[in-house]
């Protein structure tokens, strides 16, 4: 309970700054946040073998087997983000749409997976349907995790969203971005129609990618090229200087802001990294 209100303490100005921003949308997320708060998975029993995993009645076959995924999940970001998680990560997993869309801070089935208020929360879908996904959407959202378990709420929220989903489609090895392949995302960087590589996130856009100009077809195809064109992007500044993506990885982990973070990796400005990488991809062809 005393974990439940200090969440509640942090979160309602979330949302009082969400109810001054006078969006048509503010009063459905303030609702969602404030569901989210009250249904946290801490709330749920956790497994007796593994007290990380937290469960709805229902979902025992499926919390062990996201126990048994953990280990290699954690390793797996550990290795690439440079640190050890900073204290273990809740991770609730769920039986019905109801319980996964009061918890999920967005109120909805489309996303498979979230990590709110530095806890993973994972839809029932993962543990039927789209199970074959569940080793990368865990990996992915722990990915989020890790760098709450450092920073601030507001140096994460300040961290721009490309990178943030560039970087966790990148460890969980294509989480999120399955069904657009890096040859169709690079087609699209060459036409032009590719994410905006912006230095800081804003409390008004807590998770959407934006292009410079956006590629066509469906909004949810939209989405999935965007995760792929970031992680694409936050490989290359990975393979190209493993010290300097290490130096990064380090100042952001320390709270100092992405620019300053970048710019001790690599003495550049990403939007200068952008257009390194564009022009590699265009000089193979």
């Amino acid at each position: 309970m005393r974990r439940r209100i200090f969440w509640i303490i942090v979160g309602v100005p979330l949302a009082l700054i969400t109810i001054a921003a006078g969006t048509a949308a503010a009063l459905p997320t303030t609702r969602h946040i404030a569901s989210a708060l009250w249904n946290m998975p801490d709330r749920l029993p956790a497994l007796p073998e593994n007290s990380q995993v937290h469960f709805e009645r229902g979902a025992e076959d499926y919390a062990r087997e996201v126990a048994a995924l953990l280990p290699a999940a954690i390793a797996r970001i550990e290795a690439a983000q440079g640190r050890p998680f900073a204290h273990p990560v809740i991770v609730g997993v769920y039986a019905t749409p109801d319980a996964y869309m009061a918890a999920n801070v967005i109120g909805s089935m489309q996303p498979v997976g979230v990590a709110p208020f530095g806890r993973v929360v994972l839809s029932p879908i993962l543990g039927a349907q789209q199970r074959r996904r569940l080793p990368a959407i865990l990996t992915h959202e722990m990915s989020h995790a890790h760098l709450q378990s450092w920073i601030s709420a507001y140096a994460y929220i300040r961290l721009p969203n490309w990178f943030k989903e560039g970087l966790a489609v990148m460890v969980s090895g294509g989480g999120g971005a399955e069904f657009v392949s890096e040859v169709e995302a690079r087609a699209a960087i060459e036409r032009g129609e590719h994410v905006a590589i912006n230095d800081t996130g804003s409390i008004f856009n807590l998770s959407e990618i934006r292009f410079e100009r956006e590629p066509p077809g469906t909004r949810s195809r939209q989405i999935v090229t965007a995760y792929r064109q970031a992680a694409m992007f936050v490989a290359w500044l990975h393979a190209s200087d493993a010290p300097g993506f290490a130096r990064m990885m380090d100042a952001i982990l320390s709270g100092h802001s992405f620019v300053q973070a970048v710019d001790a990796g690599y003495h550049q400005d990403a939007r200068s990294l952008w257009q390194n990488f564009a022009s590699t991809g265009a000089s193979r062809k």
